[in-house]
């Protein structure tokens, strides 16, 4: 299983991104199955339509939301109360990060999930001891 933050899918969308072209040829091989089962979270579905809508336009952000949705490939998790309870207590226990709560959520349901690896150009999730790729 892998995760897949907001970082990832942004650089994937974004042709301009400086991480482009690292993650569509990692993204190759995630959907190819290397790595396991993609997963993400609706919060980070949310965070990443919003930073493409800026970007590249509402447009975009719309035809990137039907293709997360509409994978075969992808499992989205969705946050429950528990999990934004849990991020938010995760945060106030390391409140000399800079972590988001989005970030956090996936701290949480990764932990939850057992998965140990991040496809993320973010090194919120390398500090929180997750392994980052590419």
């Amino acid at each position: 299983m892998i995760f897949v933050d907001s970082s990832a899918w942004v650089a994937l969308a974004d042709r301009h991104d400086r991480h482009h072209a690292a993650a569509a040829d990692f993204y190759g091989r995630v959907s190819r199955g290397e790595f396991g089962q993609p997963i993400t979270t609706n919060y980070v579905i949310q965070e990443t339509l919003t930073l493409v809508a800026r970007r590249l336009g509402p447009s975009r952000a719309a035809t990137l939301a039907t293709s997360m949705t509409q994978s075969r490939q992808l499992i989205t998790f969705w946050i429950e109360r528990v999990h934004h309870d849990g991020a938010i207590a995760l945060m106030a226990q390391h409140d000399d990060k800079d972590w988001s709560v989005t970030d956090c959520t996936s701290f949480v349901v990764m932990r939850a999930l057992g998965a140990d690896t991040a496809f993320a150009f973010d090194a919120d999730f390398a500090q929180a001891g997750f392994v980052v790729l590419p």
